[in-house]
């Protein structure tokens, strides 16, 4: 708590003795806890943090604008009220963009999580469904189920798809140093933790 006694402190001035000294006692904290480990580089970045994090989170609330400008920096006092109310709708929008960005980027790992499985598929085995009941060395289908003969025409696609496969999948082996396995492991784990941040950010 503050320092001071009702002659020489009102209730407000405690707010602003309050917000200094949480300040300060951040401050040495970030500084204490760099020196600690001997890096400058994180300790200047936490100081940064706290700095705007003063500016944009614990001032307002007592009521005071800070602005960055060239000039430097500039103060006002306002309405605590009214600087409540526009974090809380600047808040809302940074929520808002992080969970747009987060649905695209979980959009894009779970089509990347369906590319590998598709690729993961032997060319050979491409077309060993029950469909079919024989097929050439290289796995295009030459007998319907019934013991009708696969046309001609049906043959050349089916032939064109596993050659398309054949690139896939080793282009899968070669990006994956023939485990393609782990790399679907890592990248299912990229998508659960999308989606965690999505539900807590949905709360």
């Amino acid at each position: 708590s503050g320092g001071g006694d009702a002659n020489t402190t009102n209730g407000g001035g405690e707010q602003y003795i309050e917000t200094m000294v949480s300040f300060r006692e951040s401050i040495r904290n970030a500084a204490l806890e760099a020196a600690k480990g001997g890096d400058s580089k994180a300790a200047i970045q936490s100081v940064l943090q706290i700095c705007d994090a003063l500016r944009d989170e614990v001032l307002p609330k007592v009521g005071v604008r800070l602005e960055d400008r060239p000039t430097g920096t500039m103060w006002n006092l306002e309405d605590p009220e009214v600087m409540a109310k526009e974090l809380a709708e600047k808040a809302a929008k940074e929520k808002e963009a992080q969970i747009s960005k987060l649905e695209k980027q979980l959009i894009a790992r779970e089509k990347e999580c369906e590319k590998i499985k598709n690729s993961m598929v032997k060319p050979k085995d491409l077309f060993r469904t029950s469909e079919f009941k024989e097929w050439n060395e290289s796995g295009v289908p030459t007998t319907l189920a019934n013991g009708d003969p696969v046309s001609g025409g049906q043959m050349k696609k089916k032939k064109k798809a596993i050659d398309k496969q054949t690139k896939a999948f080793k282009d899968l082996m070669e990006k994956s140093g023939d485990n393609p396995q782990e790399l679907l492991s890592a990248t299912q784990k990229e998508v659960d933790g999308i989606k965690e941040k999505l539900s807590s950010l949905s709360l």
